[in-house]
């Protein structure tokens, strides 16, 4: 029954229209680009999608004067994320800069904390792991990660509960190539596992994504995705305010997510987009609503593959069992 229920659930999207600790200015306007967008109304006629919440960022300025801003901004985040997880819905969280992924997890995190620990994959251009010691710009959107990890600001740490969101060897990153090296000592030392560019093109990354997969599970109750589409080729998401060259093929990135198990999937959180910097095909606004198609179609399609084996297995049992009793 469980797996069947799972399958037709409903997806609730919340959005987080956040810019101000990026590095450019637009990232804020993306949830309402989405939502009027002719590509995803189109997605949402296949899927049963449904809007939530939409929260607006808290202003107290850019840079390192974000900080109490973002602060009140994830806190609004982790407590309608929370919500959805507890009431038992797919989660899909559109931002806004990566800043809001403190709230996102921290509310997945905390509302989980009583059944087991989370594991995410982190698909990103970057590591976002500065904290505000180390960052020289205090762009606020290149922490999260630290912030995740339980390393940063205090307020920022806390949001949902005082523990780290999540553990080192639940987390990996895919698709870095643009970092800085306090980023780098901090998650190598806590033993993160990074797939580097370079390790993502000699390998593939369907090959990637399956081992990600798989490491982020070994030890959680389930994983998230969180997506800043400057990890894809700019090709692929030119509307982004930090792009990074030789990025992840977004279409073998799509044909990757078709072979990873996504009946683990607790959410999935897509970021970065910034819809000014969009080309006339609109390209980047059309991935956004390919990605959510795709991971939720193919989510759909195993756990009812899963139910209907579930099903035919406890048929088969009962029939050798009367055929025992006889």
């Amino acid at each position: 029954m469980k797996t069947s229920q799972l399958a037709k659930q409903l997806i609730k999207a919340i959005g987080c229209a956040n810019g101000l600790a990026g590095r450019q200015l637009g990232c804020e306007n993306a949830v309402e680009v989405i939502k009027a967008s002719p590509y995803f109304t189109s997605v949402q006629q296949r899927l049963p999608l449904q809007w939530g919440t939409i929260i607006e960022e808290v202003n107290t300025g850019r840079h390192a004067s974000a900080l109490s801003g973002v602060t009140q901004t994830c806190r609004q985040l982790a407590h309608e994320t929370r919500q959805v997880i507890e009431n038992k819905d797919e989660l899909l969280v559109f931002g806004g800069d990566h800043s809001c992924a403190i709230g996102t997890w921290s509310g997945v995190a905390t509302a989980l904390r009583p059944v087991g620990d989370i594991g995410l994959i982190w698909v990103d251009a970057h590591m976002d792991a500065h904290t505000p010691d180390t960052s020289d710009t205090g762009n606020i959107h290149g922490m999260p990660v630290a912030h995740l990890l339980g390393v940063g600001d205090k307020n920022l740490v806390r949001i949902g509960d005082r523990l780290p969101k999540l553990l080192p060897h639940n987390l990996c990153m895919v698709g870095i190539r643009d970092y800085e090296s306090a980023e780098q000592e901090l998650l190598e030392r806590l033993g993160v596992r990074i797939f580097y560019a370079n390790e993502v093109e000699k390998r593939g990354i369907q090959d990637v994504m399956q081992e990600a997969q798989y490491l982020v599970t070994r030890n959680t109750i389930g994983y998230g995705l969180s997506i800043d589409l400057d990890g894809f080729d700019v090709s692929y998401a030119p509307a982004v305010g930090t792009p990074s060259a030789d990025g992840i093929n977004a279409l073998e990135f799509i044909k990757a997510l078709l072979t990873i198990d996504l009946t683990k999937l607790i959410a999935t959180e897509i970021v970065e987009f910034l819809p000014r910097f969009d080309d006339s095909q609109r390209t980047s606004e059309q991935l956004v609503s390919s990605l959510v198609e795709y991971i939720y179609k193919t989510k759909q399609f195993q756990m009812n593959a899963v139910n209907e084996i579930a099903t035919r297995v406890s048929k088969s049992e009962q029939i050798q069992k009367v055929s025992q009793a006889m």
